[in-house]
Order: structure tokens, then C-alpha cells, then sequence
């Protein structure tokens, strides 16, 4: 598994929000690090896009906020995510299983600029 902090130059100038070049930005590479989110925000921004508000997250719900977050491939993401953290297997995660998945999207480690 590659997580953004095992390519922190290619990171650091993907994430540079100090200049309007960032994908050729090479003079700020030295200020400019990706800052990993934390499981309050990750957990926060999950919350987010429970977009009917049912209290509990559906593939595509998560797929969208698994986009938001960075991932490459947020719809295998979002089925792993729900292997890993619905364990009643109903197809959505719940208030009980959202612990889980804010550790599975955690451990992934997803930055900010």
C-alpha cells in the first residue's frame, strides 16, 4: 500500500499551496508539506457527505467522500471500505461501525495542503 507519506517530495509539490504552479513548483518544495489529516477531521468530513441524512453512509456516499479526500481510486476504495467496516453487511455504515471506518480511511494517510 502507498500512502502519500512515502512520496513526500512528489507530495510536497502536488500540495503546495504556497505558489499557482504546483505542479512545477521546485522553489517552495522545502515549505511545503502535506499535513496528514487526523480521525476527528477524517471523521468530520465523512459526516459530511451523508447527503440524505439517514445518519449512515452509503457506497456512493463514501465513494464521494473517499473523491474529496484525495483518493485515486475512490470506488474500489469505498468497497474495501465497506468490507473492512460494515459488519451487520446491510450495505451502508451505521453510527456503530463509523469508528471503524474512520480508522480504515485513517491508516490510509490521506494529507492536506
Amino acid at each position: 500500500m502507498h500512502r502519500s507519506a512515502d512520496f513526500p517530495r512528489l507530495n510536497a509539490r502536488m500540495n503546495c499551496s504556497n505558489c499557482s504552479m504546483r505542479s512545477k513548483c521546485k522553489g517552495c518544495m522545502s515549505k511545503c508539506f502535506p499535513v496528514p489529516l487526523t480521525k476527528a477531521q477524517v471523521k468530520a468530513i465523512l459526516q459530511r457527505f451523508d447527503s440524505d441524512g439517514d445518519r449512515r453512509l452509503s457506497k456512493q456516499e463514501l465513494e464521494s467522500a473517499l473523491y474529496y479526500i484525495g483518493s485515486h481510486l475512490p470506488g474500489w476504495r469505498a468497497t474495501q471500505a465497506l468490507n473492512t467496516a460494515d459488519r451487520n453487511h446491510d450495505g451502508y455504515i451505521n453510527d456503530g461501525e463509523m469508528d471503524d471506518l474512520v480508522e480504515y480511511v485513517w491508516q490510509r494517510g490521506y494529507t492536506i495542503s
